[in-house]
């Protein structure tokens, strides 16, 4: 049986998120975190993904409970976030809030409230080394443990659904620096994965789709890099007419001060003489007196 899940997520993540929007590919990724459990049924899992239509809040890529024994928690990282220990905290904190809420249990309870063990995960695609395990003391107080949280990196190119996710991403950011077109690009990415056997079930199933959403995701990335050659250009000119701005005034005030000085000249005649405001006039005529 296929549940799907449906996640609203910004594009640049959307292969993964649709990939794991499958109900057996969550299972088999836990399975895969945990060879030792062999009785997990796909309604043992319930997808507790942080998702909201309202910007700027709190959302991850993934997250499920597994029988009210572990909540884990994946996120998709390409280029890599100094903060990614913080986010997590922030994630476990929303999801064990929610989870209350739906569990009808309060932490103002007298009695202790039961909560699923915590897991955390990065699959991390891109290209820097990184350790196998990142910790928030570690990464933020220097490893005072007074709050602490252990997030388990993934970055390596294997058979694992994880490992075959990063294997896909690193071909596609191949391609993408290869191919001009982002149809060539995207087309290329999904002949080699299905070559190499990177989500081969997924990519066969929903070819279309992936390739479509690969080309969005290289439009997109050529979009802003030409709006960030844009809004560097324009600052540039911007700079350039302040500066021309400033010399203006300078000159207009230093020529304000000299008519000023020779006394010929009403102050209202200088204003206009000059295009200074009367009011910048009479200011500069009390500094001289």
């Amino acid at each position: 049986m296929t549940n799907d899940v449906t996640v609203k997520r910004k594009s640049k993540d959307s292969v993964f998120v649709k990939f794991f929007s499958y109900i057996e590919n969550v299972k088999k990724l836990y399975e895969e975190f945990h060879p030792e459990i062999t009785d997990l049924k796909e309604e043992d899992i319930q997808v507790q993904t942080l998702d909201s239509a309202i910007v700027n809040t709190i959302y991850n890529d993934l997250g499920f409970i597994v029988k009210d024994r572990y909540v884990v928690l994946v996120e998709a990282q390409s280029t890599w976030n100094p903060n990614m220990a913080l986010r997590m905290l922030f994630y476990i904190s929303e999801t064990y809030r929610r989870y209350l809420v739906d569990t009808q249990q309060s932490e103002h309870s007298t009695t202790k409230v039961k909560l699923p063990k915590p897991e955390l995960y990065v699959i991390y695609t891109g290209e820097q080394e990184k350790p196998n395990e990142i910790s928030f003391s570690e990464e933020f107080f220097g490893g005072s443990p007074e709050i602490e949280l252990k997030i388990k990196v993934l970055s390596k190119v294997d058979t694992t659904l994880a490992g075959q996710y990063v294997g896909f991403c690193r071909v596609f950011d191949e391609q993408r620096k290869r191919y001009e077109n982002s149809i060539e690009a995207a087309i290329e990415t999904y002949r080699i994965c299905i070559e190499k056997g990177y989500l081969e079930e997924f990519m066969k199933n929903h070819e279309k789709e992936v390739i479509d959403m690969m080309a969005q995701l290289f439009d997109e990335e050529v979009m802003r890099k030409q709006y960030d050659i844009a809004s560097r250009r324009a600052e540039r000119e911007e700079g350039r007419l302040e500066g021309i701005n400033v010399g203006r005034m300078e000159t207009m005030i230093s020529t304000a001060q000299a008519l000023i000085n020779m006394g010929a000249m009403s102050l209202e005649n200088i204003s206009l003489a000059t295009g200074l405001p009367l009011e910048k006039v009479e200011e500069l005529s009390k500094m001289k007196s």
